[in-house]
Order: C-alpha cells, then structure tokens, then sequence
C-alpha cells in the first residue's frame, strides 16, 4: 500500500466516522419531544442520509486502497473525497447551530413566564402553572385557597435607600417565602412589590398558618439601613370555588379584598375574605 492509498484510505475512514456522528445527531434531534412532524422527518431522513453516505466512503477507501493497490488515483476521486468529507462535517455544524437555537428558544420562553428580577414565574407563569394545578386537583376534589400578598411600606423603602435596596429586599423576601412554601404551591410576583399566591389542598382556615409562616420567613429579610425595623407583609386569603381561570380570578379578586383590609387595619397582618 502507497502512501498516497493510506491517505485515500484514512480520508474515508474520517468521512465515514463524520457521517455516524452527524447520522446520531440527527437520530436524537428527531426525537426531541414536541418537534413538529415535519422536522422530525427531515431529521430522520438526514439521519439515513448520513449513514448511508457514511458506509459508501468506508467502502470506496477500501476498495480503492486495498482492491487496487499501488494504481495511481485520480484527482477525480481526491475531489469526491473531499466533498464527501465536507458534507457530513457541514451537517454537524448545522446541528450544533440548531441545538443553541433551541436553547435560545426554550430561555426566551422562560424569560416570558418569569420575573427576572426574583425568579418566580409573573403573571403569564402563573396563569399557566395555577390552570395546570387547578386541572390537576380538580380529579380529586381537594380545595384550593388563593392569597395576595404584599410588602409594607415598600415605596418607602425605594425612597430612602434606592432602587437597588429595594431589589435587594424583592428577591430576598421572594427566596424566603419560596422556601417556606410547600411542594406544588404556586408562588408569583405579580406586580412591583406584590406577589400572588395559590396553596393546595387545604381550606382558609388551615391555609392561615401557611401565610403566617410566610409572613414570618419576610420578617428574618434584613432592613435595608434600618436593622431595628422588619420587612412586613400584607396578606388577603380566600377560597377559590370552581374550576378554570374565572374561578382562579374571582378567587385572587376577593383575596385582594381581604389584602386592602389587612393594609387597612394597620398592616403587617393576614386577613381572609368575608
């Protein structure tokens, strides 16, 4: 064997390891859970493309290299060696592109359901978790209690210690209360300082000690300047009756009620509608 058949030979082998890296690649894309059929057959079809591509380079540096020996190869073939090199390695380089598309994607639609500021889903997530979780209970027939929450004197806060200090509280007082909170209930920020709730399973009455607990985790939330004062909240309660997202609505709607009430009484306290 010449060194130019080794070469020939080598260069196909690379082609045909290529043409199995980019035939799995496509393989896994078109099995990515909620493709479109259609890029799921264009997958697939680069998928049997790309292997079939990849056993005729194994066999053609075989036979040129091994079943004539020492003949001397055409520039024809080192041309079609090439091209056939390029195409699977252009295959993968598109796949690679696709794939950060994807996660491109998949960040934007995060970034549409949630807060960036404290991590917690915004209204749109929260519509979108709380009619999943509402679906789901709604099998059982367990009770769902829906709450406003909202942190006291907040604007003041911003005005004595800055937009920053104010930030800082924001997403402190939400990782405290996402840590309070059980599996399954549905925490949100809703608006600048106020914050949606949806707690499973239980009624008004068993749902208090939950917002008091939570009320409780706001309170260990340093004070931006003032270590002698406490971040409080405000919090409504009630029920939600029914099924869908005029329930869900209505629900939040009378807990806004009881949230008013409690800032009304002197805040820093949890109140339930009716």
């Amino acid at each position: 064997m010449t060194t130019a058949d080794l070469a020939f030979l080598l260069l196909r082998g690379a082609t045909a390891i290529l043409c199995a890296l980019a035939a799995r690649g496509a393989l896994r894309r078109s099995r990515l859970p909620g493709q479109p059929r259609q890029r799921r057959w264009r997958a697939g079809l680069a998928a049997v493309v790309m292997l079939a591509l990849g056993v005729f380079a194994f066999e053609d540096g075989l036979h040129v290299a091994l079943g004539q020996p020492g003949e001397p190869i055409g520039w024809r073939s080192w041309v079609w060696v090439l091209l056939d090199l390029f195409i699977p390695a252009q295959v993968i380089a598109a796949l690679a592109t696709l794939r950060q598309r994807d996660r491109l994607e998949a960040e934007l639609a995060a970034a549409a359901r949630h807060d960036p500021l404290t991590g917690l889903p915004n209204r749109t997530g929260f519509t979108e978790a709380a009619s999943a979780v509402l679906a789901a209970v709604a099998r059982d027939g367990r009770p769902v209690v829906g709450a406003m929450l909202d942190i006291d004197h907040f604007k003041a806060i911003n005005d004595g210690w800055g937009h920053a200090a104010g930030d800082a509280v924001l997403r402190e007082v939400a990782t405290a209360m996402r840590r309070a909170l059980r599996p399954g209930d549905v925490l949100a920020r809703v608006g600048g300082e106020e914050f949606a709730l949806l707690l499973l399973g239980v009624d008004t009455e068993a749902a208090r000690p939950l917002l008091e607990r939570l009320r409780a985790a706001a309170a260990m939330v340093p004070h931006p300047g003032a270590p002698e004062r406490s971040v409080t909240l405000s919090a409504g309660l009630a029920p939600v009756q029914g099924l869908g997202l005029a329930a869900l609505e209505n629900g939040l709607r009378s807990a806004d009620g009881a949230l008013y009430a409690a800032k009304a009484a002197g805040r820093n306290r949890v109140m339930v509608a009716g």
